[in-house]
């Protein structure tokens, strides 16, 4: 059997906001989960939105210097997109707040602006960007102690070239007397 227990349960270590991360708009407190559920990004996972296939051609444009024209041919070929997205955001922030808050916060009017600075503030307290989903809120660089190498750098018994002999060291032949 095996002995392995991987405990979901234990109270979270890395959980910067344990209580929820606490959001202020419009004089009122809104309580963000501590954790990024997973459910919350399927909105922007859906087959309508087809984040990978503008991630696709945004990065194609970049590669071709081309991101102007590229976000204009963007907006062109998919016309629903900026509804479609808004639409994704809403219902990750109604997953994220439920329905109760999200309402509230829906009634205090969020500009663009808000909602920006309230998702940068969220990718930076969950852990999250483009290359990772999740990960621990605090960077491993802000802190501990900086690690040395353990073998020197160059070593005189590496060939130089491939399946060449190492270089040999010279021998003392003895004085003459």
């Amino acid at each position: 059997m095996n002995d392995i227990l991987i405990d979901l349960d234990a109270p979270k270590r890395e959980v910067a906001y344990p209580d929820g991360i606490p959001v202020l708009l419009g004089g009122e407190t809104f309580t963000f989960p501590a954790e990024l559920p997973l459910e919350a990004l399927d909105p922007l996972l859906a087959g309508n939105l087809d984040l990978m296939g503008i991630a696709a051609q945004v990065i194609n444009d970049e590669k071709n210097n081309n991101i102007a024209g590229g976000i204009v041919d963007l907006l062109l070929t998919r016309p629903h997109l900026p509804r479609t997205f808004l639409g994704a955001m809403r219902d990750v922030y109604l997953r994220l707040l439920g329905p109760d808050q999200f309402v509230r916060f829906q009634d205090k009017k969020p500009s663009i602006p808000d909602y920006v600075r309230l998702t940068k503030a969220l990718i930076k307290a969950y852990g999250v960007n483009l290359g990772k989903l999740s990960g621990s809120p605090t960077s491993p660089a802000a802190g501990g102690t900086t690690s040395s190498t353990t073998s020197p750098t160059t070593t005189s018994e590496t060939p130089a070239t491939s399946g060449a002999a190492p270089a040999t060291p010279p021998t003392s032949e003895p004085a003459a007397s």
